[in-house]
């Protein structure tokens, strides 16, 4: 049986971007947060609402920049928004050899002006998202990219004057964030993995077998709701096959790491994730380099309602860095003890 990641108990998020949006912002809100951490489907959820809160004329385009074929999958709209994908599709047959999810998402202004049935963007609210989108176009572009969506920003506040319209673009990865937060043209916030509530009430909701214990499913995971899902379908709740699969992958990345002659920094960061931050030498910054590269750490910040984290280090998550998920840090180490894998001066 195939799931989708429920929506579980995500009030403080929804609330901050109901605040964000009820407002005119100079800048696009840039999101990150762990792989599977539950971003697309908060924001689906969002799109879905958005006529719940800015009222029936309100208009909101969620775009999945990873969709390759189909418009039907690579765009939603908020309930009373409709989209001429005539027009959309006409556009997109110039550009066969490009994913339609990116065609769209370098065609905001286009579905704004010209595919919006019925509905005005003068003295409205709008909302655009683009999910992924890092993904897509490389990081290498990504500063592009953010600027672009900038500019675009203020150029159809000018034209258009609508009540507030405002741009959110989420990414799953590490690399980008310092890239974007080098110059003004966004804010960035942090989505992370489920509290430990929430991530017990989807845990019963997909029905584990009673063999299953939560404590040790919350230990591996740490909330992450994409992940717990991969093990009851992928796994079919075999905890011992899904460790091997990713003891097998970051295996590789603990020789890397030890032919850098970083396993004393690697050591450190298992220990405290934070060591990280406090470790300010050129050794430290490489391991961080490869893990972030790898999507096994991430760097901290903000959350959607300007709040910060609340660090928990038997999950592996600190004030400045955490572990996406606990498990990738407790097989490196595990592989660490295994290989008796020393450190080199």
């Amino acid at each position: 049986m195939i799931h989708e990641i429920e929506f579980v108990n995500r009030d403080q998020e929804i609330k901050a971007l109901k605040e964000w949006c009820s407002n005119q912002r100079a800048t696009p809100l840039y999101i990150y947060g762990p792989e599977g951490c539950g971003k697309t489907r908060l924001l689906r959820e969002f799109v879905n609402r958005f006529n719940d809160y800015f009222g029936e004329e309100a208009i909101a385009i969620y775009i999945d920049a990873t969709e390759r074929n189909s418009i039907e999958k690579a765009i939603l709209t908020s309930k009373t928004t409709e989209i001429a994908k005539d027009i959309l599709e006409r556009l997109a047959e110039r550009f066969l050899n490009i994913g339609i999810g990116r065609v769209l998402s370098d065609m905001i202004s286009t579905i704004l002006e010209k595919a919006i049935l019925r509905k005005r963007l003068e003295d409205n609210y709008v909302l655009v998202i683009v999910d992924d989108i890092a993904q897509v176009v490389g990081v290498e572009k990504i500063e592009w990219y953010v600027k672009w969506l900038y500019e675009l920003l203020w150029k159809l506040r000018r034209e258009y004057k609508p009540k507030a319209i405002n741009f959110i673009v989420t990414t799953s990865e590490g690399k980008s964030l310092r890239l974007v937060e080098r110059h003004r043209h966004a804010h960035t916030a942090m989505i992370w993995n489920l509290d430990k509530r929430s991530f017990r009430e989807l845990f019963h909701k997909l029905k584990p077998p009673k063999s299953i214990e939560f404590e040790r499913i919350w230990r591996l995971l740490g909330g992450n709701p994409g992940k717990l899902i991969e093990l009851a379908e992928n796994y079919n709740w075999n905890i011992k096959r899904m460790t091997l699969s990713y003891s097998i992958r970051l295996a590789d990345i603990v020789r890397t790491i030890a032919g850098q002659g970083l396993t004393s920094e690697l050591k450190m960061a298992i220990e405290e994730p934070d060591n990280i931050a406090e470790i300010t030498t050129e050794r430290m910054r490489k391991l961080e380099e490869i893990l972030i590269e790898n999507n096994l750490i991430m760097r901290t910040g903000l959350l959607l309602d300007f709040s910060e984290i609340r660090p928990q280090p038997e999950i592996g998550l600190g004030k400045h860095y955490a572990w996406q998920i606990p498990m990738y840090r407790d097989i490196m180490a595990k592989t660490l003890r295994k290989n008796h894998v020393g450190t080199r001066t």
